[in-house]
């Protein structure tokens, strides 16, 4: 066994152990346990630990099978991965389910700075805030099957395993367009920030390119003699251009790698932009402008040019969403969690957009980092609770 995998296993043994303790460690520290809140909090950290993303993320997959089934409930497994869990109403008064998902991958794990650590206030690992969707959702079923609170609609359970934005995915149009389970309400949960409500949906696409030089280019050809050259070269074209009269569609550079820095070759780079509107028309052309000028601008500079949608959140529909985000204020109002009314794109959209009420809801307060997330753990069970809340409040209003 090598060095590294060895200090890995130990890794893995010690949080483990650490994370079977959790609730007891969390009893400990905090003055009002919430047996509810600390296993939502242990099932963060398990499945933070766990490798992601991987193709269909059939290892954190596994454990959120295990838990449902734990609970009583039979969930299914789709072609593509994700894990759907409905726990039925004896006799809803409306066949069509209050939708509620989250996102199983995480960009940002790590393999040792996603082994959590806790201490009395706080909660820190890398892709810890990714990990609170899930196990939210995991908590939520709990609290279903055991008839607290008892809601008079079904509720569909949605552990997505490619993110919600990915272009690839088909869940969300499947069950959009699925008469038995297209959604009264769907609630999109991600870990930060508690209190934050998105009002004004945007729409975006995420546009990766990929460039490779020539390694032979001399100082006296017309392209560029570095990847770096290249990329910065290419940002500085698709930044600088006005893609409508209002100049309401941005592009922003979200990512630039280039050179063996970053574990490229050094004819290797990447440029990950995203751009955004809030008119639908104007998002779909400033895609194919933009997608053309990276396209020519490679020919032109004799760059090997490879350019991919990486992601896509269409704009959203603000009047099917308004009755619903409504909720969510009072909900935040009356547990005394401060509002923050935000704009910006919404994987909540997806449904708005036809016309389903839908809103993404954080479930918890922190700092999201590069290398790791910082966790308020008191606000779990704020989370918790709300959450609880809005599918109550949900279930009986007619959105």
């Amino acid at each position: 066994m090598g060095f590294f995998k060895k200090i890995r296993t130990t890794a893995v043994k010690a949080v483990r152990a650490l994370t079977r303790r959790a609730s007891t460690v969390l009893g400990s520290l905090r003055k009002s346990s919430s047996p509810l809140a600390d296993r939502l909090l242990s099932d963060a950290l398990r499945i933070a630990e766990i490798p992601s993303p991987t193709a269909r993320e059939e290892q954190r997959a596994a454990f959120v099978l295990e838990r449902l089934r734990s609970l009583g409930l039979n969930p299914q497994v789709d072609e593509d991965g994700n894990v759907l869990a409905r726990i039925t109403c004896p006799v809803p008064d409306d066949p069509r389910p209050i939708l509620v998902l989250a996102e199983l991958s995480s960009p940002r794990w790590h393999p040792l700075e996603s082994l959590s650590r806790l201490d009395a206030d706080r909660a820190y690992g890398a892709g810890l805030s990714d990990s609170l969707g899930p196990a939210t959702l995991l908590s939520l079923a709990e609290s279903l099957q055991s008839g607290t609170p008892a809601i008079p609609k079904d509720v569909l359970l949605l552990f997505a395993a490619r993110p919600l934005d990915d272009p690839r995915g088909s869940v969300l149009r499947r069950l959009a367009e699925d008469p038995q389970d297209r959604p009264a309400a769907s609630l999109s949960l991600r870990g930060l920030s508690l209190g934050t409500v998105p009002t004004k949906s945007l729409g975006t696409y995420r546009i990766e390119v990929r460039v490779r030089t020539d390694a032979e280019v001399s100082e006296t050809d017309r392209g560029p003699r570095t990847a770096v050259d290249a990329v910065v070269a290419l940002a500085r074209t698709l930044t600088g251009i006005t893609w409508d009269a209002e100049k309401r569609t941005t592009c922003a550079i979200r990512r630039i790698e280039a050179g063996s820095g970053f574990g490229h070759e050094p004819t290797e780079g990447l440029l990950d932009i995203e751009l955004e509107s809030a008119d639908e028309a104007v998002l779909e052309i400033a895609m194919k402008a933009a997608t053309a000028t990276a396209e020519s601008r490679g020919r032109e500079a004799n760059l090997q040019t490879q350019v991919t949608i990486a992601g896509y959140v269409p704009v959203g529909d603000p009047g099917a969403g308004a009755g619903l985000s409504k909720l969510v204020i009072q909900a935040l109002k009356e547990q005394h969690i401060k509002v923050r009314e935000e704009s910006g794109a919404d994987p909540a959209a997806f449904f708005s957009s036809r016309g389903i009420p839908a809103v993404s809801l954080a479930v918890a307060s922190g700092r999201e980092g590069l290398d790791r997330d910082e966790i308020e753990v008191a606000s779990i069970e704020k989370g918790r609770r709300l959450l609880v809340s809005v599918i109550e409040r949900v279930s009986k209003e007619v959105l």
